[in-house]
């Protein structure tokens, strides 16, 4: 795919005064997880046609979709209690920029707000209850999402090379959610996208990883039975043997 990537660059190259255009494919089509999986990273290669020195870009990965409740602790007589709850629908359990420069410095905040990149945009729109203060429950999601890694941003990730050619290197955590991610590739010309290219892959489970998280969501009683006999015949056998002891 790079090669053809690579390829269709060369040929572009030769067709003078077109409007700018970009190109990106991903290293892997379908990462897998197996029980040692320790995260690992992605490089998404690209090429661009009539690139400036000005021109900047931007990499945004997306993960799957995810409904989130955000419950707000407050103080009563004492204790701390769960008050006003936030729902979020359809946020992303994964999401990760990486650009050539700092994101500040290449769009406004409006610029971005446009065209819907940031974790903060996508958590207002998803937000069900828009009349609240809605930035304590933005902060919880995001310090919730950096703790493991699964929200990120890498402001030089972008590295473009000579020639049009560009790479950019996301990291995928230990804990990378399974499903389906889209990559959009942003170049960024006066603080506006003047192009746009998106690609897609696929996170899923291998190996005996696979097989319990299918039971676990295939047959989710079953497998909740199959947990709690399991653990009373470890802890049965744990009693005997140190019993004899």
């Amino acid at each position: 795919m790079i090669i053809a990537l690579l390829a269709s660059l060369l040929t572009q190259q030769a067709v003078p005064q077109e409007a700018p255009q970009i190109m990106a494919a991903l290293t892997h089509e379908t990462v897998e997880i197996r029980e040692d999986f320790a995260g690992t990273e992605l490089i998404l290669y690209g090429a661009t046609r009539g690139l400036t020195i000005q021109d900047e870009i931007v990499v945004v990965l997306r993960g799957p979709d995810q409904d989130l409740r955000v419950m707000q602790k407050q103080r009563s007589f004492g204790i701390w209690v769960n008050a006003q709850a936030q729902e979020f629908d359809a946020v992303p359990a994964y999401y990760s920029i990486a650009s050539s420069r700092p994101i500040e410095e290449i769009a406004s905040r409006d610029a971005l707000v446009r065209n819907r990149i940031g974790l903060a945009q996508l958590l207002d729109e998803s937000a069900t209850q828009a009349t609240m203060d809605l930035e304590p429950y933005f902060a919880a999601v995001e310090r919730a999402g950096a703790r493991n890694a699964l929200y990120t941003a890498a402001p030089r990730g972008v590295e473009v090379l000579d020639g049009g050619l560009f790479r950019a290197t996301l990291a995928l955590p230990p804990r990378t959610p399974v499903g389906n991610y889209t990559a959009e590739v942003y170049l960024f010309r006066e603080g506006r996208p003047i192009a746009r290219r998106s690609t897609s892959m696929r996170v899923e489970k291998a190996g005996i990883e696979r097989v319990v998280y299918e039971f676990a969501h295939g047959a989710p009683i079953i497998y909740g039975l199959f947990c709690v006999a399991l653990a009373m015949l470890a802890g049965y056998a744990a009693a005997a043997l140190f019993g004899r002891r």
